[in-house]
């Protein structure tokens, strides 16, 4: 039996325990993980080295960001206030939740903070409200990915073009180049048609209670303990802001959620013992787990066997739009399987140089396979934002299957309609 063979039949029984719930997912994904080192599917050193990857850093320092943010009393004077604003409507305050998640999005270089920034207001508010989080933290997970960055020119990414010309240019295409809006063209249009999906149809498809035990809990056995001092508070408040400032300035996303996480301890606005129970680990080893096995399908060749798939089903194809859409679900899956980075990688030398072989632009094709890697919440191994909502939400893997494929689809069939028209082949 090929390595190849072997990862896919591991990845097929961790997706069955995923979809049946009968044991945690984090140990599952872990589990999987040491298989795959055992039979030389993924080295040990790169499974050892995703425990302290900057991701899951930044992910268990952002709880800590945030559990001293939910010690103080400003998510209650928020929570108070949004919902005097909006009436009690459960529909106006996810609107204004999922406005500010996208637009916060267009700032903060990690997707990973912005929800673990905006997750404990949305809990708050889902108490007050006598409403479960099941309903709400999925579409806020869906604001945090696919609508962050979708107005390049004025966030992190708007040099990011400068990097897919030279994708272009090393890979034989130098008869057209991106700009600074070529993207936005395609993801804005696409991410007010997800947000207005996101806010109106989604909730509907969502249960109505928690599928799993919610790990996020520690935020509300906060807000019961007595008021903080004043001195700690106003730290609590300044933490908060100081992280969420340097995280759009585009300071290092591990270094400074730490450093805020170990400001918080050191002051007294959380115990030690209040920092690690807000750690969320099941969330963090999740995501650990199916990282690793990301890498184990990219180191045994899945990945590279499924680029030259590619390559060979769309030989002789000219249509732009059956090319671009081929090319926007090839990646969309693959991103179920594979870190969301690490398909763009893969596939965007792959789209422009099937592209050039054809004598084909490869501007849209291109566009649609980052659009893809935005676009796919169906597994915890797209992104870590995926694994943060399935535990502060609990959802089980098959709602979140269930929920996320058809908005998947729909921003495909769209994002291909807009890529190719602007940019045809």
């Amino acid at each position: 039996m090929t390595q190849i063979t072997i990862c896919l039949v591991l990845f097929v029984a961790m997706l069955v325990l995923f979809f049946t719930n009968k044991l945690p997912m984090s140990f599952t994904a872990l589990g999987a993980m040491i298989l795959l080192v055992f039979t030389g599917c993924l080295d040990a050193k790169t499974a050892v080295a995703t425990f302290g990857s900057s991701t899951v850093v930044t992910m268990a320092a952002m709880f800590v960001v945030a559990a001293g943010l939910s010690r103080t009393q400003m998510i209650n004077h928020i929570t108070r206030l949004l919902y005097k604003i909006t009436d009690g409507s459960f529909t106006k305050v996810l609107a204004c939740y999922m406005l500010v998640t996208c637009l916060l999005g267009q700032f903060v270089p990690s997707i990973v903070a912005l929800f673990a920034l905006v997750h404990p207001l949305v809990q708050s508010m889902c108490d007050r409200m006598n409403i479960s989080p099941s309903k709400m933290m999925y579409p806020i997970a869906v604001a945090t990915v696919s609508t962050s960055f979708i107005v390049e020119p004025i966030g992190p990414y708007a040099a990011w073009y400068v990097t897919q010309n030279g994708f272009m240019e090393s890979y034989g295409w130098t008869g057209t180049q991106l700009n600074m809006w070529s993207e936005t063209s395609v993801f804005l249009p696409v991410g007010i048609l997800t947000l207005l999906w996101a806010i109106f149809v989604m909730p509907r498809m969502l249960p109505d209670q928690p599928e799993r035990p919610i790990s996020a809990i520690g935020g509300r056995k906060l807000q019961e303990k007595e008021p903080l001092s004043p001195v700690r508070e106003v730290l609590g408040y300044g933490v908060f802001a100081v992280v969420v400032i340097c995280l759009m300035l585009g300071f290092s996303s591990w270094q400074v959620t730490l450093a805020g996480a170990i400001v918080l301890v050191v002051t007294g606005v959380l115990t030690e013992r209040e920092a690690i129970d807000n750690l969320n680990l099941s969330t963090v080893l999740l995501y650990v787990g199916v990282s690793a096995f990301g890498e184990g399908l990219a180191q045994t060749g899945a990945a590279e066997m499924v680029g030259d798939a590619i390559a060979k089903v769309l030989e002789g194809v000219t249509n732009g739009y059956i090319i671009g859409f081929v090319f926007y679900m090839v990646s969309f899956l693959m991103t179920s399987l594979l870190y969301n980075r690490a398909v763009s990688t893969v596939l965007t030398p792959v789209a422009v140089i099937t592209c050039t072989s054809i004598g084909c632009d490869p501007r849209g094709p291109v566009i649609l396979c980052a659009l893809a890697t935005m676009s796919s919440l169906i597994t915890p191994m797209a992104t870590a934002v995926v694994p943060m909502a399935m535990n502060v939400g609990g959802y089980s893997a098959k709602t979140m299957f269930k929920v996320g494929i058809l908005p998947g689809i729909l921003r495909g069939v769209v994002g291909t309609l807009i890529a190719m028209t602007l940019f045809p082949m």
